[in-house]
């Protein structure tokens, strides 16, 4: 009975563990979200749906408001039925910024198990290895690109984050569902999969290419299809709602309204060429710039030094390089072909679509890290060699020369977002930021109605990873008059000071 409850004991001191390590590498952004002030579409959201309040329920006139824009803007539904709920919340920041916390919770959570799984099942590595594995990639998540329009902006959470968060549930439970052959996965795959095609096109064409390259590898491996029809079925299902709704996203009328509106629009051909193109530079710039070469390094040595049992020949080596390519190509490519900008870097948006992008491209790296570490250790073990045994014997060398030829590891870390955060929160730039804003907010709200409202901003403003709307001195501007609508004066102006 003791040795029951220390097992017990022990398992729980684990979860504990293991919690606490996810909560301290996502601290940085889940205190930015308490800084997190509305702005730009938060407020023109909150203008559209108020007209449909007067008549109905908050979820009815969220319906309404999709279904408007779904006709007359764009098509992601899931995004825009989120953006309808908003105006409950808008009349408290607290209530965003408790929303933003959890979405913050909510992507760790599913981008650990995701990965967790992927290492369990695909990798065969032990629970505690492929734990370390799945926080090594929480860990990447948050260190590289621009976070602060996912995580600090309402309206980017609503059409960006919370489609990947379920974009990340329907890859896990597609793999379970397929292992364990129950139907309860293979329906919670299914309906994350219709949420995640509801989000912007770049989430969804990763969700597609991912489910797709899944399919591909596991109908690869079953040698007597109709004894697992069931499995596959557990796969195809969830595919097959998922591109439906993508096809619901990607052909709404909305869309060719927008269109027809925009000056650039881009050819296939080149926006094909264009995306390999983007997906070269993106892939030099992390790995010269963030400390993902560091966290490759500790996932191979993980891989090929792991019990696991799985053999990888060349042709599975073959097909996870070519996934790890056309999955991110395929990801960025909807965005190059839509608005006809052939460098990402340069799209206006580019905040919350590179790191997008930069994300499918570093998951996809450290999942072909694991790969090749597998494949190797296969190699070897046909040469009789213990490839564990070598690894152990080589380790500290192997660091050194990464700490020597990959530049200052500090220097990196700082580069990403966690740390760039962080030194925003200890230098109080988020809180000036945060607190001149709400100020700003609260003078137009006790403003008389109607009349023509003039604030006097410092142009000295300390720059910030948080999401920061844009105001400017012209009243006519389109933030300018979504925010004189919502306070329901005639107009504001935003003075340099």
């Amino acid at each position: 009975m003791t040795g029951k409850k220390n097992s017990r004991f022990k398992e729980c001191l684990k979860y504990i563990v293991v919690i606490a390590i996810a909560v301290i590498i996502a601290f940085p952004h889940l205190i930015m979200t308490t800084y997190a002030i509305p702005g730009a579409d938060d407020f023109s959201c909150a203008n559209a749906v108020s007209i449909y309040r007067e008549n109905h329920n908050m979820v009815a006139s969220a319906i309404a408001y999709t279904r408007d824009v779904y006709y007359t803007w764009q098509g992601t539904y899931t995004g825009e039925f989120i953006m309808g709920m908003e105006p409950s919340v808008r009349e408290s920041f607290t209530a965003i910024r408790v929303i933003l916390f959890l979405s913050v919770v909510l992507f760790a959570a599913s981008l650990i198990m995701l990965v967790y799984i992927i290492c369990k099942r695909f990798f065969g590595l032990s629970s505690s290895k492929a734990i370390a594995v799945s926080l090594l990639a929480e860990f990447t998540a948050f260190n590289i690109s621009v976070t602060g329009e996912l995580f600090s902006w309402y309206t980017g959470m609503a059409v960006y984050t919370i489609p990947l968060i379920a974009v990340l549930f329907c890859l896990a439970f597609s793999i379970i569902s397929y292992y364990d052959g129950k139907l309860i996965y293979a329906i919670l795959a299914s309906v994350f999969g219709v949420i995640g095609a509801g989000g912007s096109l770049e989430v969804v064409g990763f969700g597609c290419m991912a489910l797709l390259v899944l399919l591909v590898v596991y109908t690869m491996g079953i040698k007597n299809i109709k004894a697992n029809i069931r499995r596959l079925i557990f796969l195809y299902v969830p595919f097959v709602l998922t591109v439906a709704g993508a096809l619901f996203n990607t052909l709404a009328p909305g869309n060719f309204v927008r269109q027809e509106s925009m000056t650039n629009s881009g050819s296939f051909k080149t926006a094909l060429i264009t995306s390999f193109l983007n997906f070269n530079t993106h892939v030099s710039f992390i790995l010269t710039t963030y400390i993902l070469p560091l966290v490759l390094l500790v996932v191979f040595i993980i891989c090929i030094c792991s019990d696991s049992k799985i053999s990888i020949d060349g042709s599975k080596l073959v097909l996870a390089v070519i996934g790890a390519v056309v999955i991110p190509v395929v990801t960025i490519f909807p965005v190059i072909l839509g608005y006809g900008s052939y460098n990402v870097d340069a799209y206006i948006s580019s905040s919350r679509v590179i790191y997008i992008f930069d994300l499918v491209i570093s998951l996809s790296l450290i999942i072909l890290d694991g790969i090749l570490a597998l494949y190797l250790k296969e190699l070897l073990r046909r040469n009789n060699i213990n490839a564990k045994e070598q690894m152990h014997k080589y380790l500290i060398l192997v660091i050194a020369l990464l700490l020597v030829f990959s530049g200052n590891v500090v220097q990196n870390y700082n580069n990403g977002m966690s740390g760039r955060i962080s030194e925003d929160i200890k230098g109080e730039r988020m809180h000036i930021v945060s607190e001149r804003f709400t100020d700003v907010y609260r003078q137009i709200n006790e403003a008389e109605d109607g009349t023509d409202v003039y604030i006097v901003m410092p142009d000295d403003l300390p720059d910030t990873e948080l999401y920061v709307p844009l105001y400017i001195e012209q009243p006519e501007y389109f933030a300018n008059k979504e925010v004189a609508t919502y306070y329901n004066v005639n107009s504001f102006t935003r003075l340099w000071g």
